[in-house]
């Protein structure tokens, strides 16, 4: 299109950057031609086929201009976006618009979920399993409980002991306040040897 003096410009609904520049005050003429309002026109829509958004910062983002010959125009929220992970401008994976690191997609909504939300799991033990069945003491509530007593009264320690080391194991406190006593298996021995180890260095610290 040739343009003569006193020729205005169409109102324009789309602008296409088929084009780089490492300019901030070309970037911004380019876009700025789809930006003008006109009557009846509420939006524009911007083609980026160049990454100058990505450089640039969005349309809408305030510019520091100046007039310093020794300086650059910059945009201080899209620096800021740079620098940070989480909130750097991103192409949304369904409909290829732009968006926030970390926010919805302002075109379509889509959301990504980490893949951690994609992965159910229950808190387990492992256990000693032989033929088909999990041998008896590894992980019984009952049986840790008898065992742990055991312990206790091998050892001179005090009933709450008990009762606190099977909550450490199982997450809620034993039903019943004595049980007979167990003798310990070796991953019973081995497991309170590590929360032995685990409080005497929590100790330590402090």
């Amino acid at each position: 299109m040739v343009l003569t003096e006193g020729f205005d410009l169409p109102d324009m609904g789309c602008i296409v950057l088929a084009r780089p520049t490492k300019k901030m005050g070309l970037y911004r003429q380019m876009i700025g031609r789809g930006l003008r309002p006109a009557d009846g026109k509420s939006d524009v829509v911007i083609l980026d086929h160049s990454g100058a958004v990505f450089r640039h910062g969005l349309p809408e983002d305030r510019v520091a201009w100046t007039l310093d010959p020794d300086l650059r125009a910059t945009a201080p929220e899209h620096a800021k976006r740079q620098s940070r992970y989480e909130s750097k401008l991103v192409e949304c994976s369904q409909c290829s618009t732009l968006r926030m690191g970390g926010k919805p997609c302002p075109n379509c909504g889509f959301m990504p979920r980490r893949p951690a939300e994609y992965v159910s799991h229950v808190d387990g033990d492992l256990g000693l399993v032989e033929g088909g069945r999990a041998k008896a003491g590894v992980f019984d509530p009952a049986e840790w409980h008898g065992m742990l007593t055991h312990i206790a009264q091998q050892r001179g320690y005090k009933p709450g002991w008990i009762a606190h080391k099977f909550r450490e194991k199982f997450g809620y406190w034993p039903q019943q306040r004595y049980v007979p006593p167990i003798e310990p298996s070796p991953e019973v021995l081995s497991w309170v040897r590590s929360r032995n180890i685990a409080y005497a260095r929590a100790r330590s610290a402090a």
